[in-house]
């Protein structure tokens, strides 16, 4: 993830982090999430923190949030672990800080491997916990080389930082309009999934169906859901700047 993220040395670090611990967080207030984190996790470690003097962010605190340091966590799952337990991993990871943080999902069995951001504010009734508003898990697959590289984010402060972020993942790596908040971003990017799910299985059927007439509505639906994701995707990453061709050097002489 440090990497993906292209982290200066000073921001990457290598601190373990135990099972043990990780479960022991949520065994006094839910005991099926803690068997849960135990079946799941295999291995856990701290690779990053982005902090003020790592990233050159201010730390930012309101009654409602804290981002004094944003740690970067890789998580290696058990082989043969379901998608929905991964992401219940994920999600009971971001709520057990008072922080928001970046996390990477591994499954070196399948050889996969994901990105987990989330907004979230600090719980009123769960002293050092957070509440997750939005959630979303990417591939890294899905962005270009450097796409995330916080070179690229606004660092205003580490708040700003990390909302730039998730709004980034939200639009594969392009840039965001910015018009849009991170939670805009987020739900942009789930219709667009939803949709592309659905073109997805409409092509499939229509690619087996029989009847003449029925493949003529399943092919009209699925224009119908190309023309809603390229709405969508134009509503969500902003154009690309336009280019200035280079300019003759010998013009200025004629």
């Amino acid at each position: 993830m440090a990497d993906l993220l292209g982290l200066p040395d000073r921001a990457r670090q290598s601190h373990r982090l135990t099972k043990k611990d990780i479960v022991a967080q949520w065994e006094g207030s839910s005991s099926a999430d803690a068997r849960l984190l135990g079946r799941v996790i295999s291995s856990a470690r701290i690779t990053a923190v982005l902090s003020p003097t790592t990233v050159g962010a201010a730390a930012v605190e309101t009654p409602d949030r804290r981002v004094d340091m944003i740690p970067v966590i890789e998580i290696n799952v058990v082989e043969g672990a379901k998608r929905r337990d991964t992401v219940r991993v994920a999600e009971l990871l971001h709520r057990s800080m008072p922080r928001p943080s970046i996390l990477g999902l591994y499954d070196e069995s399948a050889g996969t491997a994901s990105l987990s951001v989330a907004l979230t504010r600090l719980s009123q009734t769960d002293a050092g916990r957070s509440v997750v508003e939005e959630h979303l898990i990417a591939s890294p697959e899905r962005f270009a080389t450097g796409s995330l590289h916080i070179a690229r984010l606004s660092r205003t402060d580490l708040g700003t930082l990390h909302n730039d972020l998730v709004r980034a993942v939200a639009a594969d790596g392009k840039f965001p309009r910015l018009s849009l908040s991170a939670a805009e971003a987020i739900g942009l990017r789930r219709q667009i999934t939803a949709a592309t799910n659905e073109l997805t299985t409409v092509a499939r059927v229509a690619a087996r169906e029989p009847s003449m007439q029925r493949r003529i509505d399943l092919n009209a639906r699925a224009r119908t859901l190309r023309t809603s994701i390229d709405a969508l995707e134009a509503r969500l990453a902003a154009p690309p700047a336009p280019t200035v061709p280079p300019t003759d050097p010998t013009e200025d002489d004629k």
